[in-house]
């Protein structure tokens, strides 16, 4: 983009932000009215409005709404595409919570705007699921162009939200709200990430510590033993997988029977992540059919949730992008003797089809991200799961930050929330909530 289209398009968008800072304050932010909601966002520059859902006591109106964004923020000349959001607003007045997803966009709000009972935006991440430029260019898939996209929503939208803004995300979205931080530290007032991985390597060997030490040694022993046995026994547990199962694609991973060694490579990380599964019930015992009952309920499904078109294709822009975030691998040497199919180092559970090479991973990404959040990265709010394998890789930070973490006991990654802390660690996170924003939190709503 030439320095002219640059300036005449800054300038055009500064100009639209003048008029509708004049609206709102001729609007005097009256509520409750939907009207006067849609009028303000169609005065926004580049938004449109899928469609919208109001309740009127009290108040709030859901919206749809998508974006034009420059699919190169330094280039406007590369085109655009249209960025999904989904919009709860309460009151203009009222604070904004910015949910800044990792992958698709996903309606419902969240635990920060109903304890603050105040209006929330939901970011669908670029390249994911209808917030996709056509055609796909690979090279804008990065988090310095996905934090743009952020920025650029929270320069337009605080024209008509003009009170505190937090950020938050779960998962992959809270390494998003952090990395957002890093590079725009000054958009909003705090950031609260759930469970988010902050990775120091593209096999952060801080996951095999954590799985070798999970639950004390005789649990690491007893798990190890599970894998082997289901390996042994790989040909029956594969006859057991379900005819839907059986007729899915496996191209990425080398086939059903890859497919399912990687399950089993993938077993020990998912049991401590997403189940919650005593240790006593991990089959020890020779019955086939007692460990593929196992491996459903740790999965929630058989081997198809292995398949091209539930790991692998729905999470392309995520695998892709590892080699700017790090992630985690597949330990193989301890059962080499037992495998068919996986050979070779040790493979990455970030999966990619040969259609969609893997770049070269970048280690000075990630590192400059977590030095700053240790040094400089103030008023967070970490939350994370005592049980969840990803907490190992929790981020970090000094002595001299104001940032506090909260470890939910024993909860995998999809309990450690604010509504499954005990009462004394919710009033901790209030407090502190408080002191970072100045905002109350009424607790009282997660009940």
């Amino acid at each position: 983009m030439t320095k002219s289209n640059t300036f005449s398009y800054k300038l055009l968008t500064r100009l639209v932000f003048a008029t509708i800072l004049l609206f709102v304050a001729a609007s005097g932010f009256a509520q409750p009215d939907a009207s006067s909601v849609d009028d303000a966002l169609a005065k926004l520059p580049g938004i449109k409005i899928i469609h919208k859902k109001v309740t009127g006591s009290p108040f709030k109106a859901e919206y749809q709404l998508a974006i034009k964004q420059p699919i190169d923020h330094n280039d406007t000349t590369k085109g655009f595409f249209y960025q999904q959001l989904r919009l709860i607003h309460r009151d203009f007045s009222k604070p904004m919570v910015m949910e800044t997803e990792g992958y698709s966009g996903r309606p419902g709000g969240n635990e920060l705007e109903k304890i603050l009972h105040c209006n929330d935006i939901d970011v669908e991440f670029r390249y994911f699921n209808k917030s996709k430029p056509e055609p796909l260019d690979w090279q804008y898939a990065t988090f310095e162009q996905a934090t743009a996209d952020l920025h650029h929503i929270n320069q337009l939208f605080r024209t008509l939200y003009q009170s505190k803004w937090i950020s938050t995300g779960i998962s992959r979205g809270g390494e998003t709200a952090l990395t957002y931080r890093y590079f725009y530290p000054d958009d909003v007032d705090a950031t609260v990430p759930y469970v988010a991985p902050m990775p120091n390597d593209i096999e952060d060997k801080r996951i095999y510590n954590f799985l070798d030490t999970a639950g004390g040694a005789e649990v690491a022993a007893k798990i190890k033993n599970a894998q082997i046995f289901m390996l042994q026994h790989e040909k029956e547990l594969l006859d057991k997988q379900s005819a839907y199962a059986q007729k899915q694609q496996y191209n990425t991973l080398g086939g059903i029977g890859a497919a399912f060694e990687y399950e089993i490579m993938e077993y020990p990380f998912s049991f401590w992540q997403i189940s919650n599964i005593d240790p006593k019930d991990i089959p020890t015992g020779d019955n086939v059919e007692d460990y593929y009952k196992h491996l459903i309920k740790v999965f929630g499904d058989d081997v198809s949730g292995f398949s091209d078109q539930k790991s692998v294709d729905p999470y392309l822009p995520h695998s892709y992008m590892t080699f700017q975030t790090g992630y985690y691998k597949y330990n193989l040497k301890p059962f080499k003797a037992y495998l068919h199919y996986l050979k070779g180092p040790n493979p990455s559970a970030a999966f990619l089809p040969e259609s969609l090479p893997r770049k070269a991973y970048d280690p000075g990404f990630e590192q400059k991200i977590n030095a700053w959040l240790y040094k400089s990265g103030n008023k967070i709010l970490y939350i994370y799961g005592g049980r969840d394998t990803w907490t190992a890789c929790k981020a970090e930070y000094g002595p001299t930050v104001n940032a506090k973490t909260f470890i939910v006991p024993g909860a995998n990654h999809y309990i450690a929330r604010i509504k499954s802390m005990t009462p004394a660690m919710q009033q901790e996170f209030a407090t502190a909530l408080e002191q970072m924003t100045g905002l109350k939190a009424d607790m009282g709503v997660l009940k």
